[in-house]
């Protein structure tokens, strides 16, 4: 039940809709599923003090201001910050005297929720606070969530688990602003690596083509690379070549040296522990699975 008033010690200090979710057993093993989802309107100031909680809360400021401590740093936060912060340290907030602040959050957890938390991390330079000028889109999310607790079946966990992963995605993309993208040149420079690399994978010393071509240390393209497409060169590279290997197998039948050769990954060691790596069999077993051609 979607509750309209503050519970406890929070009587009179805030004002609030919010809703307690219980995930069932499949939303708990394969699921982003919803712990707690509301809005909340700051009565008076209090201080929320949290640690050690089996959770992950994000938090997004939608009027006024306060104060937020996460990660051992204090930050004055008002409308338009968004947090994302692993429960399990310590954090505490509490609402501006003045400017009471009206926040909308959720706690979630779930089999990638760790994942996420790492990823945002990374892209906003391991810090849980972010800025957006525009937080409607976040907002309506955590409304849908919120609605969707009224129904507690499976149907309206899978579409909360969507709900989070587009939340998430949504922040990830807000927090991944590439500077280092910003000019037109930069981009137009990884778009034309990724050609080359399509083109000329099976040059041995692509990467130092690619960094002669280009006059910048192939670690600087690379970072370039990453923030664009989410991989670094070395693993295009070899993300490429690998998929020569599997097109070779599937679409042909010639014989494992040829296909280790022809496909840029040289020999068949190196070969068959991509494969055992990446699709866990080997590449005689991929071909017997996968392969077109009638034996």
């Amino acid at each position: 039940m979607i509750k309209k008033e503050g519970l406890f010690s929070s009587i009179g200090m805030t004002e609030s809709d919010r809703c307690l979710h219980t995930p069932g057993v499949f939303a708990k093993k394969n699921l982003l599923y919803v712990q707690e989802v509301g809005h909340l309107q700051s009565l008076k100031p209090h201080k929320c003090i949290r640690e050690n909680l089996d959770s992950y809360l994000i938090m997004i400021v939608l009027e006024g201001k306060g104060e937020l401590t996460v990660n051992g740093a204090s930050h004055s936060i008002g409308a338009g910050t968004c947090a994302f912060i692993d429960c399990m340290k310590h954090y505490e907030h509490i609402s501006d005297e003045v400017d009471a602040w009206k926040l909308a959050w959720v706690h979630f957890n779930g089999n990638v929720a760790k994942s996420y938390y790492d990823l945002f991390m990374k892209y906003n330079n391991n810090n849980s606070i972010f800025y957006t000028e525009d937080i409607s889109e976040l907002n309506s999310i955590i409304e849908e969530l919120l609605n969707k607790q009224k129904e507690r079946n499976l149907r309206a966990e899978l579409v909360c688990g969507e709900l989070l992963m587009r939340l998430l995605n949504t922040m990830i993309e807000n927090v991944s602003d590439m500077k280092i993208l910003e000019d037109e040149q930069m981009c137009e420079i990884v778009r034309n690596i990724r050609e080359a690399i399509n083109e000329k994978y099976l040059q041995e010393d692509l990467l130092c083509t690619i960094e002669e071509q280009y006059e910048k240390d192939i670690d600087e393209l690379s970072s370039m690379f990453t923030h664009q497409f989410g991989i670094g060169i070395a693993e295009y590279i070899k993300n490429r070549r690998f998929n020569a290997a599997k097109e070779l197998l599937r679409f042909s039948i010639k014989p494992m040296e040829e296909v280790a050769k022809e496909s840029g990954l040289g020999n068949i060691t190196n070969m068959q522990k991509l494969f055992e790596e990446l699709e866990g069999m080997s590449a005689e077993e991929y071909r017997a699975k996968w392969a077109q051609w009638i034996r």
